[in-house]
């Protein structure tokens, strides 16, 4: 269990350099800032070409999987950390994030079958300990650089926790796939999950959810100083009440003996944080409504995700793999809000989420009968 809840600190830790770095690797390279915005959106961009990974996690040994993950990581990190020019750079990319894609959909589904009635608290744990490599991965960097080792030595590192973290999994006894030879069929498998309208469902709210993650937070900085008039370093500050509101949730999330609250709560509570943001021009009133935000949204996140990977069983990464195929549709809500701005200016803008999140609360109003997993037949199908 502990090598499984270990996937998003290894991966959010070394998720962050290759941004943090984006200068001294421009200078040091020789990199045009389009050749750099480019390697960029191809790092998480590519996991829309990896969906079939996690169809793959249903039907293949998790244990092979997630190792050759983990070590083909570490070796893409090298490869970058290597690399002279912006060829090799994006080979490193491209294998970096089709292996790193395929390691986290192997835990992940591993995770849900050891976890079993605990998975949402054992989730909630696993994006705690992401959460804490959110903070890792910019003090590697400011390390290496800060002691004269420079960006390279950050990548030697980290691609060096990655191959210890395959290696570490190829010992763990993870859980086999199920099901008939029959039933396994990866392309027929795909087409059933696509077909389930809980599944697009689930990704729809995901998108939702999402939407309230990196890009809001920098949208509301940009709001906080130039519509209430703060400084850079005050906007930033009250940001980050965001992140120990999205903290503090996960780590309650993480009790099994927390009081069981579903969607709903969180989309008030959502709706709330941006409302008050948006309408209330005081520090306090930003900073409380950041708090609610942060909280709001990594608590979602975590009873969404909880739901949908155990929505159809012996499904989960396939299930996972088309919920946030479908949830890339929110990638249109930053664009929708730069959009606004650049015409109507930051407050119109910012009113675009607040819509966003009566969205929200209009969707959760409904007890979902979907969101019930299904039952097993007597003869092991599906009812």
């Amino acid at each position: 269990m502990a090598s499984l809840l270990l996937v998003g600190f290894a991966d959010e830790t070394v998720a962050f350099l290759p941004y943090g770095a984006v200068e001294s690797i421009r200078q040091d390279v020789g990199l045009s800032y389009v050749q750099a915005g480019f390697l960029l959106a191809l790092y998480p961009g590519i996991g829309l070409l990896t969906t079939p990974l996690g169809v793959l996690a249903d039907h293949v040994s998790r244990r092979a999987m997630a190792a050759i993950g983990g070590v083909g990581y570490g070796v893409g990190l090298w490869v970058f950390a290597a690399a002279q020019d912006f060829r090799t750079l994006f080979v490193a990319v491209a294998v970096m994030g089709t292996v790193g894609d395929a390691l986290v959909r192997a835990v992940e589904v591993a995770l849900v079958d050891v976890a079993g009635d605990d998975i949402e608290p054992a989730l909630a744990r696993s994006n705690l300990l992401a959460a804490i490599g959110d903070l890792v991965g910019p003090l590697l960097l400011a390390a290496a650089i800060g002691t004269g080792l420079g960006w390279r030595a950050a990548f030697w590192a980290a691609g060096a926790m990655m191959v210890a973290y395959g290696v570490v999994l190829a010992t763990q006894p993870l859980p086999r796939p199920a099901g008939t030879d029959e039933e396994r069929k990866p392309w027929r498998t795909m087409i059933e999950v696509a077909k389930d309208r809980r599944v697009i469902v689930a990704g729809l709210l995901l998108a939702v959810i999402v939407a309230f993650d990196d890009t809001f937070v920098g949208f509301a900085v940009a709001f906080l100083t130039t519509g209430r008039d703060l400084s850079p370093a005050v906007a930033t500050l009250v940001a980050g009440a965001g992140m120990a509101g999205g903290i503090a949730a996960t780590a309650w999330a993480s009790r099994t003996d927390r009081r069981q609250v579903g969607l709903r709560p969180c989309a008030w509570l959502l709706l709330a944080g941006a409302a008050l943001i948006l309408l209330v021009p005081n520090v306090v009133a930003a900073a409380v409504g950041m708090t609610a935000v942060g909280a709001a949204m990594n608590l979602a996140w975590i009873i969404l995700q909880a739901r949908y990977m155990t929505l159809r069983p012996g499904q989960a990464g396939t299930t996972s793999a088309i919920v946030e195929a479908v949830a890339q549709v929110g990638v249109l809500t930053p664009l929708a809000i730069g959009l606004i701005a650049d015409r109507y200016g930051l407050t119109p803008a910012m009113s675009l989420y607040v819509v966003i999140a009566v969205v929200f609360v209009a969707s959760t109003r409904r007890r979902a009968g979907a969101w019930c997993p299904p039952q097993q037949t007597p003869g092991g199908g599906h009812q």
